[in-house]
């Protein structure tokens, strides 16, 4: 009998579910012993009234004050952004973090904390070649109190210590890895998805869902990250298309967002061998395609091109994925899995193809962009797959 692997599991988020929990929020400051709390968010989330909702929380709660909102995050993590963030945060004296928002915002907040907590300016001096892995002892505590409420089921970025962080000048999405970005705490409030439209919530859900396929199949999995990655799969099938199509259904947005939740706990420590976040991450970074549309549209077609890369778990995933087949053969059950993915897909309403025409220079350009992404480096997709991949996902000139 094989000798199990050597794993490290690494979490240190306090998680609360629940309708309603977001009021607690001020509280958890004081207890934090905050004073002068800086919220991180984006202009649509205060356009779409997301922001009052959780704003007027410090009103009725003395002895913490909301002093200042900082709206200007873009649809990705782009450096200049959070340089900008960083700065706002210092010329304030703020002393608690507040982060309300998607996978973009809590990527671009990490990014701060870093900062903050590591006397820089500039994201990129720590990112040398777009990567940063302060894995431990490198990644040591960065002393900024904070409470992340994430407003989409997608990412579960809240409690993962990855971020993905965007390089505007070579256009490149980089990896960061420090065990001290993710939240203090983190509040999962669905009052705080219900407004979000069907499409968004079928992309950020299928994001959802890369990470408990990815986490999975990685060949670094371990029996930690299994057990939450099938169980997500499992709940992300069930109530994904229920919150798609009915929008309000507060169950299916709380066990999402607790899919999402447990599905980065498997995908961030199943040794980062992705290759569905390569192609995604390639055509954000090139694109700006968003992240969840590139990972659900990557995502059949990374089975269909790479399926020896699912085989070993395909049991695992026919589980997950509600599979009723009598057959023990894994490129079967892959192909099945596949053909799962996307009916879910077609019940979500989602396309399995990029809008996007590419000609041949472009589709070169991609060939080479997922070739180059930071991902490659851990687990490079052969060269006739990458091709095929692109074929699949983009429709051609």
């Amino acid at each position: 009998m094989a000798t199990p692997k050597y794993f490290v599991w690494e979490y240190r988020t306090l998680v609360e579910v629940g309708s309603g929990c977001r009021t607690f929020t001020a509280q958890r400051f004081m207890e934090m012993g905050c004073k002068r709390v800086g919220m991180i968010t984006d202009q649509g989330l205060v356009d779409a009234g997301v922001v009052d909702m959780v704003k007027g929380i410090f009103s009725v709660q003395g002895g913490v004050k909301l002093a200042g909102i900082y709206d200007k995050i873009e649809q990705d993590a782009c450096m200049r952004v959070i340089n900008d963030c960083a700065r706002w945060y210092r010329e304030n004296a703020l002393d608690g973090m507040l982060v309300l928002g998607g996978g973009s915002v809590m990527d671009s907040a990490k990014g701060v904390k870093m900062l903050l907590g590591m006397g820089e300016t500039d994201i990129k001096k720590l990112m040398p070649g777009n990567l940063g892995p302060y894995i431990r002892p490198l990644g040591q505590p960065l002393g900024v109190p904070n409470i992340f409420i994430p407003t989409t089921a997608g990412t579960g970025s809240e409690v993962s210590p990855l971020a993905v962080i965007y390089n505007e000048d070579d256009k490149v999405k980089g990896d960061v890895m420090h065990p001290y970005i993710p939240a203090d705490i983190a509040l999962l409030d669905p009052d705080l998805t219900v407004g979000l439209p069907a499409a968004m919530t079928a992309a950020t859900g299928l994001d959802a869902l890369g990470h408990a396929v990815e986490g999975l199949t990685s060949p670094e999995a371990n029996c930690m990250a299994d057990s939450l990655s099938i169980h997500a799969i499992k709940l992300i099938v069930e109530n994904l298309p229920v919150a798609v199509n009915d929008g309000k259904n507060l169950e299916a947005r709380t066990k999402m967002l607790a899919a999402s939740n447990m599905a980065i706990m498997g995908f961030a420590m199943g040794g980062m061998m992705f290759p569905i976040h390569n192609v995604a991450h390639a055509a954000g970074g090139q694109l700006r395609i968003p992240h969840g549309q590139a990972v659900g549209v990557g995502m059949p077609a990374c089975m269909e091109h790479l399926p020896w890369h699912y085989w070993p778990k395909a049991k695992e995933l026919a589980e997950g994925f509600g599979v009723k087949s009598s057959s023990q053969d894994p490129a079967e059950l892959v192909a099945l899995v596949r053909e799962k993915v996307l009916q879910l897909m077609k019940d979500c309403g989602f396309k399995p193809q990029f809008d996007r025409v590419l000609d041949a220079q472009e589709a070169e350009t991609m060939y080479w962009a997922i070739k180059a992404d930071p991902t490659a480096m851990l687990y490079p997709i052969p060269d006739d797959c990458i091709k095929g991949i692109i074929k699949t996902v983009f429709p051609q000139a």
